[in-house]
């Protein structure tokens, strides 16, 4: 008995004192000048040898042996800190790491609470790493129709050709917004041709910046209402090998391979995403594979380099045409056209150097090159009555794609959108368009002393360049073609030189930052299809119609540090380029016009002056961050917005609104964290100046006694601003009728609307609704995170004529509000002591609730639906 008893004893004190020799060690890891947290940070006890790495709010925890150690904390981009930890050490508090001076944007990603980039000023949205894992985004757009100021432009698919809206531009392939990654120009060719045909995968950003303040004139040629810096994967501090393997309902499929790590001053990540998707409608499937690597090395104490390649390839089901409000409402999922095929490829390379001569002065050169290279073959339309299907395109064809609608009674406005038979036969057309964009940019950073007063001061000089081959081929024997006639044969070419100066002043808690951009373009047009017809060219310079223009773009912000937030306000000058739609054209006197022989081309760049100002940081002792802003956009040169909507006469449109943006901390105790995420804008849009023809609505446009009877009264309501032209039998003529009646519409050729005090005073800006919010809630205890998001979005108009009503074939109309929810669930674990893995589960669109998501190419396309329920599943494994 006695015995059993010592032994217990022995047992006991033995284990005490076991546990006496060991301890709890923790702390936060933050970035030394804006505290924000660091996930990822390395950190190791020297001689014991274990190691952990921080979350995603920067902290860790490691139990260590009661015994003095060095703790050793290794973060990408920052120098090591190193900690003597005692016997009894167990609270290291928060610890700042100082980041290095050879580091460089494009490697440092932050999971900052903080909805806003500290270093920029004026306004910006940042979507962190956290809120990235989270949603689990299908595509790009999810994530950036949760950010203030941003409305989407639905279109099909996984819309990896975006189409986004910053305050009011218009969103068609984003054109109008500059889209970077990395901090370099993602579009195919940034001045010429800014359509967004093509974007990153969402599977492999970490985080994504939105900027809106005076500080975008840093960034080019684009930047009237905002840029979109999507922030790619930086390589891991610990030798990582990372798997994420996604599926979901209608075929989804996407899988993500990485491996990377930091050997002493140099980090390297390999990445390959393979995505697969039926797509929500029929013969809208889409396949990508992406590929990319990217190296980062500390040279020495004063040097650094950066280099990444990437490709990118599509094969794609993709449509220009849609739905028709007949067969959206009959069988949302219906696409007949089988053969349209959208095929890219795209490489990508940057190489990125910074040397630091002396302390204070350092100097950034990057170079940068794409190449890009599409095919899009579609199917030629036609709109024909529902009861006139089967005759139209035969038994063969409606059996085949049509046989939806056997058995269905129709009236005279049902239309469906078929593929166009002439003699039996379908046709197609491709679009083939290639790229080639290069540059080399210099930027210059330097602390100095002015007034008595810190100061620091950025340049930068840019030279760009791109080339655009746009060929237009037609093929009339089959859908199935892949080879036509050549019709349009143009090549463009771009040198530019831009760049700017910046200096911000800091005068204690005030700081004044001016800036000023310059652009330099020269560029040129040919029509190659047609001088190869000229037997008389002596060169191969003959035929360019160039246009070369300057352009200087000032502006300034001010802000003032309180509490623990600031006040800001920023004036700018903003421009969009003229691209190839409107940059070959001549305006005199307003008045725009192609060219004649001899005329000088002089259009100038679409021009706004843009104000905000406005609140961000924390109150309440940071349990609440966020920003306010109030902003005001007053464009001027405006030419084109939708299809085939032009200003005859430059046009002036102002947009103003309020974004607000808040992250608050309801509840944070005992492991259990509870967040309210809250993104809401406001606009209002007038169009104040300028003359505009529609092109297509009363040529391509299919009117029904709605919008038929619609564009009467509004005539009649405002005939000083219409001028209406008929045919009179001999041909058009100005119709001079004081009223208009419903027997002359289907003569109308075409109007013109006269904008501003003279005309329509009141008009909207398409797809600029008042109202767009998203409103969430998150919930994290131990490993679980679970969460909700409702998105809103008011009704919009989809052109400059203001239609409230639809048309027959759904071209034109105003579009419902509609209210999209979303959920998830994450969960966070172990396996063994060297794999990190989580679940997950997203559900988008949970309530299946369809709505009209947008009109995007108008007359060829009708409606494009969205609100299609999709639940996603998978698995996250690192070791």
């Amino acid at each position: 008995m006695f015995r059993y008893i010592f032994s217990f004893l022995v047992f006991t004190l033995t284990m005490g004192h076991l546990a006496n020799a060991q301890q709890t060690i923790n702390g936060q890891v933050v970035d030394q000048v804006d505290k924000q947290p660091l996930m990822g940070a390395l950190v190791i006890l020297k001689y014991s040898g274990k190691s952990t790495l921080t979350d995603n709010q920067g902290y860790f925890q490691m139990v260590h042996r009661a015994k003095a150690d060095t703790l050793l904390i290794q973060y990408l981009g920052y120098d090591e800190s190193r900690i003597q930890v005692s016997a009894n050490t167990s609270d290291l508090g928060t610890i700042g790491m100082q980041r290095s001076n050879t580091t460089l944007d494009e490697v440092v990603v932050s999971a900052s609470p903080k909805n806003f980039k500290s270093e920029f000023k004026g306004s910006n949205f940042r979507v962190n790493p956290v809120l990235m894992k989270h949603i689990n985004p299908l595509s790009t757009e999810e994530v950036l129709r949760t950010v203030p100021g941003v409305n989407i432009v639905g279109d099909m698919g996984l819309s990896n050709r975006p189409n986004i809206s910053i305050r009011g531009s218009w969103g068609r392939r984003s054109k109008k917004v500059l889209l970077m990654e990395d901090g370099t120009p993602a579009a195919p060719a940034p001045y010429i041709a800014p359509g967004a045909y093509y974007n990153p995968v969402s599977d492999r950003i970490t985080s994504i910046e939105v900027y809106k303040g005076a500080d975008l004139l840093r960034y080019g040629p684009n930047n009237m209402y905002g840029a979109v810096n999507y922030i790619t994967a930086l390589p891991p501090q610990k030798p990582t090998l990372r798997l994420k393997l996604t599926g979901g309902q209608r075929n989804y499929t996407s899988g993500l391979f990485s491996y990377g790590g930091t050997w002493n001053d140099i980090g390297g990540l390999v990445e390959g995403v393979y995505k697969k998707f039926d797509g929500f409608t029929d013969n809208s499937s889409v396949e990508i594979l992406n590929l990319n690597a990217k190296i980062f090395a500390k040279l020495s104490d004063d040097q650094s380099l950066y280099f990444k390649v990437s490709g990118q390839f599509e094969d794609n089901q993709a449509s220009l045409s849609s739905q028709t409000p007949f067969t959206f409402e009959t069988d949302p999922t219906q696409n007949p056209l089988d053969a349209d095929q959208f095929t890219m490829r795209r490489y990508g390379v940057d190489i990125i150097h910074k040397w630091l001569p002396e302390d204070g002065l350092s100097f950034t050169t990057k170079v940068y090159a794409s190449d890009f290279e599409r095919d899009w073959w579609r199917q030629v339309t036609a709109k024909v009555l529902a009861s006139e299907v089967q005759d139209y395109v035969g038994d063969e064809i409606f059996n085949d794609r049509y046989r939806y609608l056997a058995g269905s009674t129709f009236d005279d406005e049902d239309y469906v959108i078929v593929g166009r038979v002439e003699n039996g036969l379908e046709s197609t057309t491709d679009s083939r368009w290639i790229y080639r964009v290069s540059g080399i940019k210099e930027t210059v950073n330097a602390d100095w002393e002015a007034f008595g007063a810190r100061s620091a001061f950025e340049g930068s000089i840019n030279l760009h360049r791109e080339t655009f081959k746009d060929v237009f081929l037609e093929a009339d024997n089959s859908r199935w073609a892949r080879y036509g006639t050549a019709t349009k044969d143009l090549w463009y070419r771009l040198w530019s030189a831009n760049g700017y100066v910046r200096n911000e002043f800091l005068f204690g808690k005030l700081g004044v930052t001016p800036i000023l951009r310059f652009e330099h373009v020269d560029m040129f047009r040919q029509d190659l299809l047609a001088l190869s017809q000229n037997p008389d060219l002596e060169s191969t310079t003959e035929g360019r119609e160039p246009n070369v223009y300057n352009q200087f773009l000032p502006g300034t912000t001010i802000n003032y540090e309180y509490g623990d937030g600031e006040f800001y306000g920023s004036v700018y000058q903003g421009m969009i380029a003229p691209s190839k739609v409107f940059g070959f054209l001549v305006e005199q006197d307003g008045v725009v016009t192609n060219p004649l022989a001899g005329q000088s081309i002089n259009i100038d760049p679409e021009l706004s002056w843009n104000k905000e100002i406005g609140w961000r940081g924390g109150i309440l002792d940071n349990h609440i961050q966020g920003q306010l802003t109030y902003f005001h956009n007053a464009s001027r040169n405006f030419y084109a917005g939708g299809r085939n909507e032009v200003f005859t006469e430059l046009g002036a449109i102002n947009v103003q609104g309020i974004e607000l943006a808040i992250n608050a901390e309801l509840l944070d105790t005992s492991g259990h964290q509870l967040h309210f995420l809250g993104n809401v804008t406001y606009m209002d849009s007038k169009v104040k100046a300028g003359k505009l023809e529609d092109r297509d609505l009363f040529s391509q446009v299919v009117h029904g006694n709605a919008t038929s009877n619609e564009y009467i009264a509004k005539v009649n309501g405002n005939r000083a601003a219409y001028e209406v032209y008929v045919d009179n039998g001999n041909g058009e003529a100005l119709l001079t009728d004081e009223t208009l009646d419903a027997s002359q519409f289907d003569n109308i050729t075409r109007s013109v609307i006269t904008f501003g005090n003279e005309g329509i005073s009141d008009a909207e800006a398409p797809y600029t609704p008042h109202i767009n919010m998203s409103l969430g809630l998150n919930y994290d205890w131990d490993r679980l995170s679970s969460g909700f998001n409702v998105h809103h979005v008011g009704e919009q108009y989809t052109e400059f004529h203001n239609f409230k009503n639809e048309s027959a074939d759904g071209a034109i109309g105003q579009l419902p509000a509609y209210t999209t929810i979303d959920a998830f669930v994450n969960y966070d674990f172990s396996i063994g002591e060297k794999m990190d893995a989580s679940i997950f589960v997203n559900g988008k669109n949970i309530t299946d609730k369809l709505y009209r998501a947008s009109r995007l190419n108008r007359a060829t396309s009708g409606v494009f639906g969205g609100g299609f329920r999709q639940i996603i599943f998978g698995v996250h494994l690192k070791i």
